[in-house]
């Protein structure tokens, strides 16, 4: 098994969110609140697959998009420290959190 890391993938093409494990965290996600004059993605999941995920920041916080492609809906993650949003991120990739 090749070892997953939060800022695996590159320009074009973002690492493969896995399906997600049974007990996985339950993330609250809430309607896009486009609080941030200038937000800046940091990181994002592949977009060959229907739903792609965005580590943001901007304001001084940060928080993961979720972007459903195939209903065409936006959601976002409370905004939090940058720290407790990159756990959130690595979750995300391993399957621990959704």
């Amino acid at each position: 098994m090749t070892a997953l890391t939060a800022s695996s993938g590159h320009a074009d093409h973002g690492p493969h969110v896995p399906k997600a494990r049974e007990g996985c965290r339950r993330v609250a996600w809430f309607p896009p609140m486009n609080a941030e004059s200038r937000p800046r993605i940091l990181r994002w999941t592949c977009e060959c697959r229907s739903r792609v995920y965005y580590l943001v920041v901007g304001g001084g916080r940060a928080y993961v998009r979720r972007s459903d492609k195939q209903a065409g809906l936006d959601h976002e993650t409370a905004r939090m420290r940058y720290r407790e949003v990159d756990r959130l991120w690595t979750e995300i990739l391993l399957g621990l959190a959704r």
